[in-house]
C-alpha cells in the first residue's frame, strides 16, 4: 500500500501550486511597476528637506570648491586648523567683517563652511587668501560658521569639513598630527 502525501490526502496540491504561481506573478508585476515608477520620477528634482539628498547634491564637489579657484602657485602648506566663527550665521564676507567690528584683526581664513544661514548648509567658500595662496606660517585655516550655544555645527558641516580636510591633507601631504580641530569637535 502506497502512502499518500498530505497534498493528496487534503486535495490541496493544485491549490498550493496555483497560489505560489499567483504570488510569483504578483511579485514580478509589483517590482516592474515600482521600477517604472522610479525611472519616471528620476527626471524630477527630489524634494528638499532637512536631510534630503537633493540639498546635499547641490553642493560643489570638494575638489571644485578647494582646488579650481587657485590663481597663484600653491604655497607650502604644512598644517590645517579648523575653528568656529562664533556667529549664528554669515558667509565669508560677513564673518570677516564681523571679526573686524569686534576689534580683532580681520579674519584670515582660507575656507568657510556655511550652516545654511548666509551660506548654504555645508557650502564651502574659499576666500581671496586661498585663491592668492597667502600663507601665514603654512597653516590652512578653515572657519566653520557656528556658535556653540545658539547655533551648533550641523551634520552637513561636519561631513563637508571632514571631506575638505581629507582632500587638503592628501593634496599637500599634511600628516594627521598637524591637523587641529576645536576641543569639542565631533568626529
Amino acid at each position: 500500500m502506497r502512502w499518500k502525501s498530505w497534498d493528496e490526502r487534503t486535495g490541496m496540491g493544485m491549490n498550493r501550486r496555483n497560489r505560489t504561481f499567483f504570488v510569483w506573478v504578483s511579485l514580478v508585476a509589483s517590482m516592474t511597476i515600482a521600477g517604472l515608477l522610479l525611472m519616471a520620477l528620476d527626471q524630477k528634482t527630489p524634494m528638499t528637506g532637512a536631510y534630503s539628498l537633493a540639498s546635499y547634491l547641490r553642493l560643489d564637489p570638494i575638489e571644485k570648491a578647494a582646488f579650481r579657484p587657485i590663481t597663484a602657485r600653491p604655497a607650502e602648506w604644512n598644517r590645517i586648523e579648523v575653528y568656529y566663527s562664533r556667529t549664528n550665521s554669515g558667509n565669508a564676507g560677513d564673518v570677516a567683517m564681523i571679526s573686524s567690528l569686534r576689534g580683532t584683526a580681520r579674519a584670515d581664513f582660507h575656507f568657510l563652511v556655511g550652516n545654511g544661514r548666509g551660506a548654504g548648509d555645508g557650502q564651502i567658500e574659499c576666500t581671496d587668501s586661498w585663491i592668492q595662496q597667502k600663507s601665514t606660517n603654512g597653516i590652512i585655516r578653515i572657519c566653520v560658521v557656528a556658535d556653540l550655544y545658539d547655533s551648533p555645527v550641523t551634520a552637513y558641516q561636519l561631513r563637508r569639513t571632514a571631506a575638505l580636510v581629507e582632500a587638503l591633507s592628501r593634496r599637500f601631504n599634511i600628516k594627521t598630527q598637524y591637523i587641529h580641530y576645536p576641543a569639542n569637535w565631533q568626529f
